[in-house]
């Protein structure tokens, strides 16, 4: 059971969202600039951990062909490697196919 005390203070914090919802210009002024920075910081980010993912993914395929050299070569590390690889490479057309176009798409 909920008590009364965590009813009211949900029902509270509803009432302001809904107040807020309403009323786009609150929307629009309390931070435009703010967020507008927030996405492209999150973009550059993004990119960099990508560029990063990649070099290492590289690296882990140096290492597979490596393992097949010396015959210890596993067919599940390879999917698994590639797999994990043409996920964050088409993580970005994926979000912006969804509506996200926040994020840069293959640079």
């Amino acid at each position: 059971m909920i008590s009364y005390r965590k009813a009211a203070i949900l029902g509270l914090v509803m009432a302001s969202c809904a107040a807020v919802a309403t009323e786009p210009a609150l929307a629009q002024q309390a931070g435009g600039t703010f967020f507008t920075s927030v996405q492209n910081k999150t973009g550059d980010i993004f990119t960099n951990v990508r560029n990063i993912l990649m070099i290492v993914g590289a690296m882990g395929v140096l290492g597979l062909a490596t393992m097949a050299f010396f015959g210890k070569f596993k067919w599940h590390w390879a999917v698994s490697l590639l797999g994990g690889l043409a996920l964050i490479a088409f993580v970005s057309q994926v979000l912006s196919y969804f509506g996200l176009n926040g994020l840069p798409t293959g640079q």
